[in-house]
């Protein structure tokens, strides 16, 4: 279904259908499946892995790895990569038929938790080649050729990162403009291009690499397929196609080594690409297929890689706050006996036990191969950053002044030199990096209403009319009207004794229920605004947050059931309870919004004037910089012309993936 949804053309043909079983898919759908939710125990022999794996990893974070100096210095030594090389750490995902340790991704995510409690960019830097570099596309798109010739050396020896993201396109993945054109012989790829923003790139051996290639399409065996022309003679179109591209070859340059906000140790570089020749032996899988493979892998890091991080950060600063807050004493009493630091220092522990129960969730479901697993996936992305922002910016204000102080400045006079102001600064990254909040949300939508899109994809198809669009409408009628009044039968929970126990029952059974309510008030949605939805963000947003507060409810709930069998503590409860009294009071506004009027047009109408230079007056008073004001004065003429040649070239351009804001997916 193309239609419903601005600028979804793009995103339709590289997505794939959701594929085996989805818990949120149902839920959205008012038929929530707590059942896939259970897990069976793990694996004896991951579980033997990982308590082997642990203790050699925290002996050589704990003496081979200094996070303080890979922070004054902005880089990471030689020797932390060599010995991370030895120890498998780059081989976690890649089976040991190729070399890997063949950690499923509980222990994989595990592991980066660990890692990221000693280092967030040293977390960041060896998730990167595992889950968006070359050995996950190898693994689920490659040729075995490929895999046997490339996995070994990424497990041992060679960074590998992943090249997407473009200057001029920024999150615009359909509208990349790097180029891999066939030569007359058939046998090379000639790429022009360039890439913006590629973590590991600067030190990266092998780079995933998404380019444009032209191509025609044919009919091949009554499949219908991308062909590249020599030349990019007679090409239908260029499409996106991934390929493998040794960063030694020639006409490869690193331009820059870009400087953040945080994450100062990441290698990160805008890269030019100058008539570099890849052999077609180095494609991966088939041609037109590369935006599909990027967002398939994407699903890596976004249900493993950025929550396990993400998790780890937060763990990080849990013990150093508390020991603030009982140390630090004004008024005569220690922080933690203040109400309002009590509240804060409670908030803090729910989010960070609903972190966990729904990043576990997620990393079991991906072992769990039969699932489907990217709306779970970008729900666990968006909750566990933006509740980790959250939860260290608290930490931040119970360290008060002593947290704003960098690290080096208290240990020079001897106190304790917790990095506090470092977490918050680096945390951000995790919020943009792999789909930023603001794409994914209504990504989830999107996803989740697809059985609706799908179903009514004839019906607002504008070519039919008359008796078959009437004929179209009671095949709807049909379905919508049993499926409608089943919304207001509750579902039995699963006859499992998990679904049992006293405090979960009428949690789940609230969820259950409410997933029935989100369903309907989608329903009343499409029907009252139609095809004006499709550029309602507000209302896809707060459908995504209803979802995400029921997941995280769940998951909480489930957890809560498993640690209070095997420990016989009910602390955890304390914690689910606030988790579901403060998502009911969320979720009941938002359905109400959903179905009803909102202030959203109000404000987006203000944003609007404000962009058109409607309150140009809230400037006055200081000094007026423009944002082009602030390039360097050599760069400003040229970058001029090209600004008039974008604006010239804006009209024509393809439509966003995901969204009418230019914040596609």
């Amino acid at each position: 279904m193309t239609s419903l949804f601005k600028g979804f053309e793009r995103i339709e043909e590289a997505r794939e259908r959701l594929s085996g079983q989805s818990f949120m898919a149902g839920l959205f759908m008012g038929e929530p499946d707590f059942g896939l939710l259970l897990h069976e125990a793990e694996p004896p022999d991951q579980v033997a892995a990982w308590e082997a794996y642990r203790p050699r990893l925290i002996s050589f974070l704990t003496t081979q790895v200094d996070p303080d100096e890979i922070e004054r210095t902005g880089k990471i030594p030689e020797s932390v990569f060599k010995g991370l090389f030895a120890l498998g750490a780059f081989a976690m995902k890649i089976p040991p038929a190729y070399g890997g340790l063949g950690f499923s991704s509980t222990n994989y995510g595990r592991a980066l938790t660990l890692i990221a409690s000693w280092s967030n960019v040293l977390a960041l830097t060896v998730a990167v080649p595992q889950s968006i570099g070359i050995a996950m596309p190898l693994l689920l798109f490659g040729t075995e050729e490929q895999r046997r010739t490339y996995l070994p050396m990424v497990a041992r020896e060679a960074i590998s990162a992943f090249a997407l993201t473009e200057p001029a396109t920024g999150s615009d993945a359909a509208n990349i403009r790097t180029e891999a054109v066939l030569e007359a012989g058939g046998e090379t790829f000639v790429v022009n291009g360039e890439k913006l923003w590629c973590t590991n790139g600067p030190i990266a051996r092998y780079l995933t690499l998404i380019a444009q290639v032209p191509a025609k399409k044919v009919t091949a065996g009554g499949k219908a397929m991308w062909v590249p022309v020599p030349e990019g003679k007679g090409a239908d179109a260029k499409v996106p196609t991934a390929f493998i591209l040794d960063m030694e070859a020639p006409g490869v340059a690193v331009r820059q080594r870009c400087q953040f906000e945080g994450c100062r140790g990441i290698e990160n570089g805008h890269l030019i690409f100058t008539n570099v020749r890849i052999p077609a032996a180095n494609l991966i899988g088939e041609v037109g297929r590369g935006l599909k493979y990027a967002l398939t892998i994407l699903n890596i890091g976004r249900g493993i890689s950025i929550p396990a991080i993400c998790l780890g950060m937060a763990k990080q600063a849990w013990q150093p706050t508390l020991d603030r807050a009982n140390e630090r004493f004004t008024f005569q009493k220690p922080l933690s006996a203040h109400q309002t630091q009590r509240m804060r220092l409670g908030h803090m522990a729910v989010n960070l036990f609903a972190m966990e129960s729904l990043a576990l969730a997620a990393w079991r479901l991906a072992d769990r191969h039969t699932f489907d697993v990217r709306i779970e996936a970008a729900i666990t992305k968006i909750f566990c950053s933006e509740r980790t922002i959250q939860f260290l910016k608290d930490a931040h204000i119970i360290f008060g002044g002593m947290g704003y102080e960098t690290a080096d400045s208290k240990r020079a006079r001897g106190e304790p030199a917790f990095g506090i102001e470092q977490l918050v600064r680096d945390a951000e990254m995790y919020r943009i990096g792999e789909g930023a909040t603001d794409v994914l949300r209504p990504f989830v939508a999107r996803e989740g209403l697809n059985p609706h899109l799908e179903r009514a994809a004839r019906y607002v198809a504008r070519e039919l009319s008359g008796p078959a669009k009437f004929a179209e409408w009671l095949a709807l009628a049909r379905f919508y009207i049993p499926w409608y009044f089943s919304l207001w039968r509750p579902r039995p929970l699963p006859d499992r004794p998990a679904f049992r126990h006293p405090l979960a029952t009428p949690l789940l059974r609230y969820v259950e229920r409410t997933s029935r309510r989100l369903a309907k008030a989608i329903f009343w949605a499409m029907v009252r605004h139609g095809q004006a939805l499709r550029d309602d963000q507000g209302r896809q947003n707060r459908m995504e947050m209803v979802a995400e507060d029921l997941l995280v409810m769940t998951t909480a709930t489930l957890q809560a059931v498993s640690s209070s069998d095997a420990t016989g503590d009910p602390s955890k409860w304390r914690l689910v309870e606030l988790i579901a009294t403060e998502a009911r009071e969320r979720i009941d506004r938002a359905i109400r919004e959903i179905r009803g009027s909102n202030h959203d047009q109000t404000v987006a109408t203000i944003g609007k004037e404000a962009a058109e230079g409607t309150y140009r007056w809230l400037s006055d008073g200081i000094i007026p910089r423009r944002l082009h004001d602030y390039r360097p004065a050599a760069t400003q003429a040229s970058t001029a012309e090209q600004a008039e040649h974008d604006r010239s070239s804006d009209s024509l351009a393809r439509p966003p993936l995901l969204t009418s804001r230019g914040q596609p997916l």
